[in-house]
């Protein structure tokens, strides 16, 4: 789907930019420049392929003709699959360029989660956030799922921010039982703002959302549901889970002792 100008450039580099309309702009990242068993990064690790100086670039363009920004991505910079180095300076760049991002998309975990810039002067205020989505994959032990979102955008002036998130899954006990000649029975798991008690999807709703479950048990138990796209396990701790919420690099868990204390 891609033209053959963006095409040649992810050959190359893996990464990419293409404008669907005036006001909106997709920038494909390449998250393997941050890769951390990608051994060429031993080669080149400040800035691989210059990809950063290239967004840098690419969301200024943006920013200058009132252009609004999603990016797709695969690893969530704070992962600690993810160079640390790299996700501090990919964070800067989201804070810089607050107005012009309006959503950022993930995978990599399998597992349902979001994570939370902050102002790098003022850090009790939150100024994007990432989508982490389910994965399709049952990798390991989890029921296969995928994302909906509902985006504010098709006239003058709209903001492109995701204004609703609708997750979908299947039993994967249940469908196996079924047999092949049965298809799985997809279901709606939860809808974000109705499920989890959010006002909106802005960046300090999902703020409120990781400072309430620190301290509401069911709330927390209702995310964990979700999380795990409904199959009961303890992978993680709950501390390491709300920690990766508000991590956007991992040389920096400041955020977590904040909310949730000491690292037990």
């Amino acid at each position: 789907w891609l033209p053959e100008e963006q095409l040649e450039m992810f050959r190359v580099d893996g990464f990419y930019s293409i404008e669907l309309s005036p006001e909106l702009k997709i920038i494909g990242v390449n998250s393997n420049m941050c890769l951390t068993y990608n051994f060429f990064l031993l080669l080149e690790w400040q800035d691989p392929g210059t990809e950063l100086a290239w967004l840098v670039q690419e969301l200024l363009a943006s920013e200058l003709k009132g252009q609004k920004v999603h990016l797709l991505s695969h690893i969530p910079p704070g992962n600690d699959d993810c160079l640390g180095s790299w996700g501090r300076e990919f964070s800067k760049i989201i804070n810089r360029f607050e107005g012009t991002v309006m959503a950022q998309f993930y995978g990599h975990t399998h597992n349902d989660e979001f994570m939370v810039f902050y102002d790098s002067e003022d850090k009790d205020r939150a100024v994007n956030f990432g989508f982490v989505a389910p994965s399709v994959t049952t990798y390991t032990n989890l029921n296969p799922a995928y994302r909906m979102y509902t985006v504010d955008g098709g006239y003058e002036g709209a903001s492109y921010r995701v204004l609703e998130s609708e997750t979908y899954i299947f039993n994967m006990a249940e469908a196996n039982s079924a047999g092949e000649a049965t298809e799985p029975e997809w279901y709606k798991l939860y809808t974000a703002t109705q499920d989890l008690g959010m006002e909106n999807l802005f960046p300090q709703s999902w703020d409120k959302l990781v400072r309430d479950m620190a301290t509401d048990e069911t709330l927390y138990n209702k995310f964990f549901k979700y999380y795990n796209q409904d199959v009961p396990q303890l992978l993680r701790t709950k501390y390491d889970i709300i920690c990766s919420l508000v991590t956007t690099s991992n040389l920096d868990r400041s955020k977590c002792e904040e909310i949730l204390g000491p690292a037990p």
